[in-house]
């Protein structure tokens, strides 16, 4: 048997290589740690505790403790976009979970420019590209499937990574915070339609609502919202973090 220490090691190099090929034309210069690095090399007075740009993520929702999740197996159907469904899941372990924080689409002001290892600072247009499928973190004005705000997907026609300016969101921090912090709950509003990402765990997938082989049964919906509640709370505890070296 394979001591679990080697397989959590293996996954988070895994991981980590996933993200250097993403970001492979950008100039890098950092290194990896996992969210429960307790070491002390920041270049940052406290940068440990800051989202950075290049890190992969697992956006926690506050109020339900599931995580912001999409596959390549499910697609919005019916009255929905037909783009990749994008959920919360309960699994805690699964890679379908991970998001790389990333520069805007087609940012052209300083404060969107997303330099590897930087802190995120709150205000910023950013995009989450999900790492399993190269899609972004996307919405619209296309209706939700059953709460009545407007979808949320995951969107790439390509695959690559590229979509288009529905693809960037805004980071709302607490009052007085300069940089999104891991710790600290945060909003993001789409730069789009000016809703906020959100979940609300009425609205779950079950076989009655989403058929006997539904690959999302279990899962919330996801939607935006014009609000800015207990409901739209994130946090960026845990993930794979790119730290300045």
């Amino acid at each position: 048997m394979i001591p679990k220490s080697i397989i959590i090691i293996g996954t988070l190099v895994a991981i980590a290589s996933l993200i250097v090929a993403f970001m492979k034309r950008q100039p890098i210069s950092g290194k990896f740690s996992s969210a429960s690095d307790n070491g002390d090399d920041s270049a940052y007075d406290g940068d440990k505790k800051y989202v950075t740009c290049g890190s992969a993520i697992k956006l926690t929702h506050k109020e339900t403790g599931y995580l912001l999740n999409s596959q390549s197996d499910a697609n919005w159907s019916g009255r929905g976009s037909g783009q990749q469904v994008v959920t919360l899941t309960p699994v805690l372990s699964s890679h379908d979970s991970l998001w790389l924080v990333r520069e805007a689409h087609h940012g052209r002001m300083d404060k969107d420019i997303c330099a590897p290892s930087t802190p995120v600072k709150c205000s910023t247009n950013i995009r989450l590209t999900h790492l399993s499928t190269n899609k972004n973190l996307h919405s619209h004005k296309v209706e939700s499937q059953m709460r009545g705000g407007r979808e949320v997907s995951a969107f790439s026609p390509r695959g690559d990574g590229e979509g288009d300016i529905k693809d960037n969101w805004i980071i709302e921090c607490e009052r007085g915070a300069k940089y999104w912090e891991r710790d600290r709950p945060v909003r993001l509003l789409h730069s789009h339609t000016l809703d906020h990402l959100s979940s609300d765990v009425k609205n779950t997938f079950n076989e009655r609502n989403c058929g006997r082989n539904c690959p999302i049964q279990n899962h919330i919906e996801v939607t935006g919202v014009d609000r800015d509640g207990k409901s739209e709370l994130w946090l960026a505890t845990l993930g794979v973090h790119f730290s300045a070296s």
